[in-house]
């Protein structure tokens, strides 16, 4: 197994256990990115497989959706889907849509679970943040790496076609895997996440190292983000995190890539969407922003997380935009 880069990070004491689970539970009820909303399920629907994988000492589990008339003689596009924190992999499939995306489509569509000591309320360590994984420090871009090894030798999987997505905290492990394990992924799709911050405000800084190779990015952030500002800093509820703004990842990632710096800016109508395309980069990556005015802690075009939480905006829909990246962004550089 091929090792991941670690996060360099320091951090306060952990809680006591009783307080974890309080407060966990509270960020359920308090944040949109919390837990299922009213009368959703906890298991998959059908067409979509659980399975587990042991990997440092834990039983992780995931489902895979393989596409309707799945065909093992051909390979196929892969997408990993990373749920938001306190939620879990059934929770991210309903809220994408990738599932009939993925049947429309032709990829196979996977949705993996943190860790936690509940079995709906789940986190990614993400070197800052809350929730289990962080404390524990959890090896979540080494699962994703031993996963994907995994379902490349389950499924026909095409090599040069793996990508990953998420929302939340799953947005912030989109960042980490696309630094950690550029050699693995074409491209990731971001939703209201950071590529860096702190775990509180005396915490040290956490910013992700430059990738070993280009990966090309599609960002969607909303600027009434009161999780995850928009502009950085610390967000509502009871995560003490401090996140970096969106244009310190997009300036990030366009260095790296080696996209123009001047990016071919287009706004809808209504001036609520503006599209920033900085193009140019490294074996065709570009990095694309999608910046809603209106939008609050979602995922555009989907439900809302939580009963009472931020809306959607109906202006775009990103599973669709997502796929479209995805598609025309193959990594030129890994074979198998």
């Amino acid at each position: 197994m091929r090792p991941s880069r670690s996060i360099i990070r320091t951090g306060a004491g952990e809680p006591a256990a009783a307080l974890v689970i309080i407060v966990l539970l509270a960020v359920c009820v308090l944040a949109p990115a919390g837990c299922l909303r009213r009368g959703e399920r906890a298991d998959a629907p059908g067409g979509t497989e659980q399975r587990t994988l042991t990997f440092g000492g834990r039983t992780r589990t995931y489902y895979v959706h393989p596409p309707k008339g799945y065909d093992p003689s051909r390979p196929h596009p892969l997408v990993l889907a990373f749920h938001g924190g306190t939620r879990n992999g059934p929770s991210m499939e309903h809220l994408t849509g990738l599932s009939p995306k993925a049947d429309e489509e032709g990829f196979i569509a996977v949705y993996p679970n943190g860790t936690g000591t509940l079995k709906s309320v789940l986190t990614w360590n993400v070197g800052f943040g809350f929730g289990y994984a962080l404390r524990n420090r959890v090896d979540d871009a080494g699962f994703v790496r031993a996963l994907v090894e995994r379902l490349e030798d389950d499924y026909s999987v095409d090599p040069a076609r793996v990508y990953a997505t998420g929302i939340s905290n799953g947005g912030m492990l989109s960042y980490l895997v696309a630094s950690d394990l550029s050699d693995i992924f074409a491209a990731v799709a971001p939703v209201a996440g950071a590529y860096g911050g702190r775990e509180n405000e005396g915490a040290p800084l956490i910013v992700y190292r430059p990738p070993a190779g280009p990966v090309a990015l599609v960002i969607f952030h909303g600027k009434k983000d009161r999780l995850v500002p928009y502009d950085g800093g610390a967000g509502i509820g009871l995560a003490d995190a401090v996140y970096l703004p969106v244009a310190d990842a997009v300036g990030a990632w366009v260095d790296w890539d080696g996209c123009s710096p001047s990016p071919a800016t287009t706004t809808s109508r209504d001036g609520n969407v503006t599209r920033d395309e900085y193009t140019g980069g490294h074996d065709g990556t570009e990095v694309v922003l999608y910046s809603i005015a209106d939008g609050g802690h979602a995922w555009p075009g989907g439900t809302p997380m939580l009963e009472g939480g931020d809306e959607a905006t109906t202006d775009l829909d990103a599973t669709d935009l997502i796929w479209e990246f995805f598609e025309s962004h193959p990594k030129l550089s890994r074979v198998r």
